[in-house]
């Protein structure tokens, strides 16, 4: 879940709506997010970021390999939304910096699997703020579902000088929404929401902003519906 306040200061998230042509949900509003890749858990990341594999299987409860949900959710968010949740010597990076330059050949690269997110850090220098990213929650289909998913819910704050955009493939929109608003058009059959995503959006809701919002998900800690 990336978070942003408006122009008005009202705590927004962004969405974007799934192609029709998708086999998984089509046409729902969803956040950012995918598949864990074997290069997530890649060691060299260890250079690039102060969240050890140990503690991140920590907070997941997993033997071994919980940093890999935390950098799956850097790449997919890079791939799917053109955010990437990145530093260069402490600083946020934004659209002025030449890793984001050709960005449609980067998002389909990393699709593709050409470009590793890895290979980007050691390029560029880029450190990976995994610490500042909130895990909110786990979601497990019951075992009758016709397709099952086990998925792992961050949050974190939209980076400064940088924009969103779809990938036209898997998503061709999107937008940020207040998430009361998004729950309104939901409930007013105007959008499709899927139930991770309204139980996200309804954590979010009466927060005024992303900083309070974030210090919020922290404080309650993650669930597993």
């Amino acid at each position: 879940m990336l978070l942003r306040d408006s122009v008005d200061d009202a705590l927004e998230v962004l969405l974007l709506r799934r192609s029709d042509n998708t086999p998984f949900v089509p046409g729902a509003h969803v956040f950012p997010g995918g598949a864990v890749e074997a290069s997530d858990g890649d060691d060299g990341f260890d250079a690039h970021t102060d969240l050890s594999d140990e503690d991140a299987s920590v907070i997941l409860r997993v033997p071994s390999g919980g940093r890999a949900f935390w950098v799956a959710a850097v790449r997919e968010s890079l791939e799917e939304a053109g955010v990437l949740l990145s530093t260069v010597g402490g600083r946020p990076v934004d659209d002025t910096h030449p890793v984001l330059q050709d960005e449609g050949t980067l998002r389909a690269g990393l699709e593709a699997g050409t470009t590793r997110l890895l290979d980007l850090c050691r390029e560029h220098g880029l450190g990976l703020g995994l610490d500042r990213m909130v895990y909110v929650s786990q979601w497990i289909t019951p075992e009758e579902s016709p397709r099952r998913y086990d998925t792992r819910f961050f949050a974190a704050a939209m980076p400064v000088g940088q924009s969103a955009s779809a990938d036209e493939w898997e998503a061709v929109d999107a937008q940020w929404w207040e998430p009361t608003r998004a729950l309104e058009s939901w409930q007013a059959d105007e959008i499709q929401l899927i139930e991770p995503t309204v139980a996200s959006l309804r954590l979010l809701a009466g927060h005024d902003d992303a900083e309070s919002a974030l210090a919020a998900l922290r404080r309650t800690g993650a669930s597993t519906r």
